[in-house]
């Protein structure tokens, strides 16, 4: 039966105590194994009363006679000692077996089973033989048993066996904790990329709301895995992360390496212009960094003996605090190794508790990481704005013209060079920009005043510099030499007011993947860039290539938007929307005067001036029918010539023969079915109209038009001295100039 005690009383009257014990031992090891390393006993031992005990029959005046033959035998004479034991040897052989005794009963896996059970067993025999009077809970024997000390070699055995174990935990959140970070620079390149971010600086957001607001969602995500990491360690029960003196420590840990390792990833992600490259590379560099510094200070620990090693690890620790990877994998391995020293102190019966958060311990990593967190944003920051990079803004323009400017272009930069006109919105003076060791400028010395209720062409071929100069006035990019203006704000000094002054189209869509159509004010991509540049009314809007991809009716539309922009008093400078244009292809499009002239189209309905740009530099600024004046050079002579008989192709051999023998020089731009067009450089109108009208009959013309040199026409003469990137610029072409103005001619048909 079960005692109040807990004890388990057994009759085991006339059964065999050790065949009993042998045989219940494997049931009762069945039923206790917890684990494959141990057995948690479930019986360490007992006692067993009122057994008996057979009485040896012996007579001891035999052994007394025995003894003596023997001494006599061997000549050996007893003392009195030997006497007196003689006498009383009977007395002690027949009580030195009891028949009626308590035997004690452990088990020999139990290091205190024999004592323990011996003191229960005293503790009986003393309590019976009280007086009635006496109360037994009154009297005991104590016995207190002190274990061996440990050796220092077992002591450092038993703590580098524990904190192994732990350390390679520590490892493992240092391996879950590196892929975290690297995720948070994946949008930031997305966005860099796409030019959403700029887009986003030049709409108004401050840099420093913008990287606030990203830090912010950073460490809410960054949150829920710590919290992860907290309650894994909670439900295995790891005391030495979760004791209720170490887990505070646990969460500062964890915590402040988010604070400090998310900042730090930010810089980084400028080194990677693929989202999927910087996750891999980053992942690795924070595996890198957090396990091997770990890792290596924790191995050199070990060389005791050897002082150099121990010295250079203390200093190794103190230049690795500046990783926030290290300070969390050293803090959790520190925090183990606390932890086993506690565990030990607690096999001698002693309390060791020393608080995580002192500086020696955890402290100085907590202190390091809090620190780095500022740090490293700090960094992030004045990256952003461009602290670390060198503006050489030199004016190297001064007062001394450029000696291939053309007279109109160098008026201009003279305006700028005497400060303008008070109602330009946007100034720019010798504005370059130079691309690593390129031969050429991309940009070169460009100066250009725009008023207000201005809108502003920009014409060249892909490569001529209308993009990177759209860079340049947005930020974008940085400036190689020379100084532009926005509302009085300058790109160089107060770029942030300047974004507050403008609104920018980029020439390839920078809208958000992640939000919808909905959300952005709805329309297609195109649309919906230019929408986002006219919002908040800015005083210059810039547009490069705002109409590609557009149907007719929505290119109108936009049309119109940018004429009420431009009635509302404030500036627009536009590009080209034909992306494929390029010098390979000006051959071509000379051929097909339609699909140039569509180009060309988006210019005369909006723009009041503007600059053709070759090579980084103006080849000529004025308004539209300025430079069809200057830079016309001739006539356009259109002719349809009529079949001999029906169902016969029209005879153009005549024709062509017709014209290249009175118009010397002059250049075939179309041939169709029945359709011929030429470009004669320099001619009398009134004898084309002679010559023409006189052979009309003769050469079967239909009908024929004598047209003033179109805008395309000059754009194609200019675009032909585009040089590649690493090409020489080309001295430009000597341009035949009237002496005498010319009125314009739009149209004369004769039939």
């Amino acid at each position: 039966r079960k005692e109040p005690t807990g004890d388990i009383l057994l009759d085991m009257t006339n059964k065999n105590i050790s065949d009993y014990l042998m045989k219940t031992y494997p049931k009762l090891i069945k039923t206790s194994l917890k684990s494959k390393y141990w057995v948690n006993e479930q019986r360490y031992g007992g006692l067993s009363v009122g057994g008996q005990l057979p009485i040896l029959d012996v007579d001891p005046e035999e052994i007394q006679d025995v003894l003596s033959q023997l001494g006599q035998m061997l000549n050996i004479t007893g003392g009195p000692y030997s006497k007196s034991v003689m006498n009383e040897l009977g007395t002690f052989l027949h009580y030195m077996e009891s028949e009626y005794n308590v035997k004690v009963w452990y088990n020999n896996k139990g290091w205190h089973a024999m004592v323990s059970f011996m003191n229960v067993a005293n503790n009986a025999i003393l309590r019976a033989y009280l007086p009635r009077y006496a109360n037994p809970s009154e009297f005991g024997i104590t016995v207190i048993n002190h274990p061996l000390n440990l050796t220092k070699e077992q002591l450092s055995e038993v703590t580098v066996l524990t904190t192994s174990v732990d350390a390679v935990v520590a490892i493992c959140v240092i391996f879950a904790m590196s892929f975290i970070p690297a995720s948070f620079v994946l949008y930031l390149i997305q966005e860099r990329v796409t030019k959403a971010k700029h887009l986003q600086f030049v709409s108004g957001v401050s840099p420093l709301v913008y990287w606030f607001a990203n830090f912010f969602w950073d460490m809410l995500n960054y949150s829920i895995s710590t919290a992860m990491v907290v309650g894994i360690f909670v439900g295995f029960d790891k005391k030495c992360y979760t004791s209720p003196t170490n887990l505070p420590a646990l969460v500062a840990l964890l915590f402040l390496y988010g604070w400090a390792v998310t900042p730090m990833m930010y810089p980084l992600s400028y080194m990677f212009n693929v989202p999927s490259t910087a996750y891999v590379s980053l992942s690795c560099i924070n595996l890198f960094i957090g396990i091997n510094s770990s890792a290596i200070t924790f191995i050199l620990e070990l060389f005791e003996n050897n002082m150099s090693l121990l010295k250079f690890n203390e200093v190794l620790k103190k230049v690795l605090l500046a990783f926030p990877h290290f300070c969390l994998g050293r803090g959790l391995i520190d925090m183990a190794m606390n932890q086993a020293v506690t565990d030990v102190y607690a096999r001698f019966g002693e309390e060791f508790s020393m608080d995580p958060f002192r500086w020696n311990f955890v402290g100085k990593n907590l202190f390091c990481m809090a620190v780095e967190g500022f740090v490293y944003f700090i960094i992030n920051l004045l990256i952003q704005y461009k602290f670390f990079l060198d503006h050489w803004t030199s004016d190297q323009g001064g007062k001394n013209l450029a000696t291939d400017d053309d007279g109109d272009v160098a008026q201009e930069r003279e305006r700028i060079y005497k400060g303008g006109n008070k109602n330009d919105i946007l100034r720019i003076r010798d504005l370059s920009k130079t691309y690593g060791r390129r031969k050429r400028p991309a940009v070169d010395k460009i100066c250009v005043g725009v008023p207000a209720g201005e809108c502003f062409g920009l014409l060249g071929v892909n490569g001529a510099g209308k993009t990177t100069t759209f860079k340049m006035l947005t930020g974008d990019t940085d400036v190689t030499s020379g100084e532009a203006s926005v509302a009085g704000y300058s790109i160089l000094s107060n770029i942030l007011d300047v974004h507050q002054n403008m609104g920018y189209c980029p020439q390839f869509d920078a809208i958000d993947e992640l939000l919808t159509g909905r959300e952005h004010f709805g329309g297609n991509k195109r649309k919906l860039s230019t929408a986002i540049a006219m919002i908040g009314c800015p005083p210059l809007v810039l547009l490069d290539e705002p109409t590609t991809g557009m149907d007719p009716h929505s290119r109108r539309f936009l049309w119109n938007a940018i004429m009420s922009i431009i009635r509302d008093g404030r500036a627009v400078v536009l590009t080209s929307h034909r992306r494929e244009l390029d010098a390979n292809l000006m051959q071509r499009l000379r051929r097909n005067s339609r699909e140039l002239g569509n180009i060309m189209e988006e210019c005369e309905a909006l723009c009041t001036r503007l600059a053709i740009m070759v090579n980084g530099t103006f080849k000529c600024l004025g308004t539209i029918q300025h430079l069809k004046y200057k830079f016309g050079g001739g006539y356009v002579v259109t002719m349809k010539i009529k079949a001999v008989k029906p169902g016969v192709s029209p005879d153009l051999g005549p024709a062509e023969s017709f014209m290249d023998s009175s118009f010397p020089g002059c250049i075939q731009r179309e041939k169709h079915y029945n359709t011929l067009q030429y470009e004669i450089a320099a001619a009398s109108l009134a004898r084309i109209f002679q010559l023409v009208l006189t052979n009309k009959e003769r050469l079967n013309i239909e009908d024929y038009s004598v047209s003033q040199t179109t805008l395309d026409q000059v754009f194609v003469n200019f675009a032909k001295q585009q040089a590649g990137e690493d090409d020489p610029v080309p001295s430009r072409a000597l341009v035949l100039k009237r002496e005498k103005k010319i009125l314009p001619l739009k149209r004369v048909t004769t039939k």
